[in-house]
């Protein structure tokens, strides 16, 4: 996934996600920023809030204690997160103590085990969630006065359904980034006459697309799936999870998730194919083979359509990939030097992401108080003005977006029919890292796919 996984300070993440998103993670060796922090919270924010920042939610108290935050963020994004709880603080006296870690599944599991969980966690999966909630672990949002109700104004039914577990709901999506994008650079496809792609073209249309380039005397693609211990191979991984769910919709998708469709299922193995079409032509890849794109760190893969000379035309990438993409070159501008056009879908408009979800452990008047804050639209109004944030909540404005691009991915989401967490994502555990470790035996030896997909499936359950 994993801008959300490794990512956050290299969105500086830039990234991703947070990356920063974990991607934050992203990039490839690890910054400082990507080693556990802790740190409170500070006002980043004048001192007296902005008219309409106010934390609102009934039953928010006239004054608040602290209240522990997990996350993943560091660096950039975790000034923006500071930014965003500031007001909350300065209304009502709170405080936040943030511990921001790289390695949060493993730390809020410990954390969970021992009974010494944190008030609030805001991870970048979605496995635990489903499991603390079915464990009876986690308080409900109907908890806290006023924030069940709350979230089913402000999200759609889909989007709900990422918090409810059985129906109930316990958490809400927070900061979200889509996978279904390829970036190019607008001013090389208008010198050469390439023609970007929508969600009703297909991927044979990719496909031809990719050898308009190649004949051009330019790559098409730029690859890389180094991403650190436990998640090498995770952008191969989301060129798979993309073309299941456009190829062969939700229920399908669905079913790879929960089981009842095994990894070795034909549909799985083709969707690996067609991933295999792109990586493993000769000349589509500027890296040029198996070997160089599985040593390529998938942050530096993202910057070759956008040198000067461009020495790629695309990649494919999450939306974090625009904090990557300013990070290293910091006068591009957003539209004009580097742009996105949605996966070619064949009319399917599925969205695969990522995304952050709230979830509290205890629902004392603090917690609600913080957790009714940040599912607002005024505290995520904050952050998506400062860049590198997207919000499903319907009733953040469009114009609060810094630029056309960030704006763009906001829609995509919005209108994004289904989307899905990142399967890989959505499943976790040793099923997940054994996925990511195939994708680069597949690279490397194409003709064990079906002894690769065994072994994942193996892992299911473990």
């Amino acid at each position: 996934m994993r801008w959300n996984r490794t990512w956050t300070s290299v969105f500086v993440l830039g990234c991703v996600l947070l990356i920063a998103p974990l991607i934050a993670a992203c990039g490839g060796g690890k910054s400082s920023a990507d080693k556990t922090a802790t740190a409170q919270a500070k006002a980043t924010t004048p001192s007296t809030p902005a008219p309409g920042t106010t934390p609102q939610g009934t039953g928010t108290p006239q004054k608040a204690g602290a209240v522990s935050v997990l996350g993943i963020w560091g660096a950039g994004e975790l000034d923006s997160f500071n930014a965003m709880v500031a007001p909350w603080q300065q209304q009502t006296g709170g405080t936040v103590e943030f511990t921001g870690s790289r390695n949060i599944t493993s730390d809020l599991t410990l954390r969970v085990q021992g009974g010494n969980p944190p008030d609030i966690a805001i991870p970048a999966e979605i496995g635990l969630f489903k499991q603390f909630a079915s464990q009876g672990k986690l308080a409900k949002l109907s908890d806290c006065p006023g924030l069940e109700q709350a979230v089913k104004s402000d999200y759609s039914s889909s989007f709900q359904d990422f918090g409810s577990v059985n129906g109930v709901l316990y958490g809400f999506p927070m900061k979200v980034d889509a996978k279904a994008n390829i970036w190019y650079n607008p001013k090389t496809f208008s010198d050469k006459g390439f023609k970007t792609l929508n969600t009703s073209n297909t991927f044979d249309d990719l496909i031809t697309l990719s050898n308009t380039i190649m004949a051009a005397g330019l790559p098409p693609w730029s690859m890389g799936m180094q991403a650190g211990p436990g998640a090498d191979g995770f952008p191969g991984a989301d060129w798979i999870d993309q073309l299941i769910l456009t190829d062969y919709g939700a229920s399908v998708y669905d079913g790879f998730i929960d089981g009842s469709i095994p990894f070795t299922d034909p549909r799985m193995a083709a969707a690996w194919q067609q991933f295999g079409q792109i990586a493993l032509t000769p000349g589509y890849v500027m890296q040029g083979g198996a070997a160089a794109i599985n040593a390529t760190n998938f942050q530096d893969a993202t910057f070759p359509p956008f040198a000067s000379p461009p020495t790629a035309a695309m990649v494919f990438e999450g939306s974090f990939a625009s904090g990557f993409i300013t990070g290293q070159f910091p006068n591009a501008v957003p539209g004009t030097d580097f742009n996105f056009f949605p996966w070619p879908g064949g009319g399917n408009g599925g969205v695969t992401g990522g995304a952050n979800i709230v979830y509290a452990f205890d629902s004392s008047p603090s917690t609600c108080s913080l957790m009714s804050w940040l599912e607002s639209a005024a505290a995520q109004t904050i952050w998506v003005e400062r860049g590198g944030f997207h919000s499903v909540n319907n009733k953040v404005n469009l114009s609060a977006y810094p630029n056309s691009v960030e704006k763009a991915v906001a829609q995509q989401l919005q209108s994004a029919s289904p989307f899905r967490f990142s399967l890989d994502d959505a499943i976790g555990g040793a099923l997940e890292t054994t996925w990511f470790a195939g994708v680069g035996q597949y690279l490397a030896t194409p003709g064990q796919l079906d002894s690769i997909l065994a072994n994942i499936e193996a892992q299911r359950g473990h």
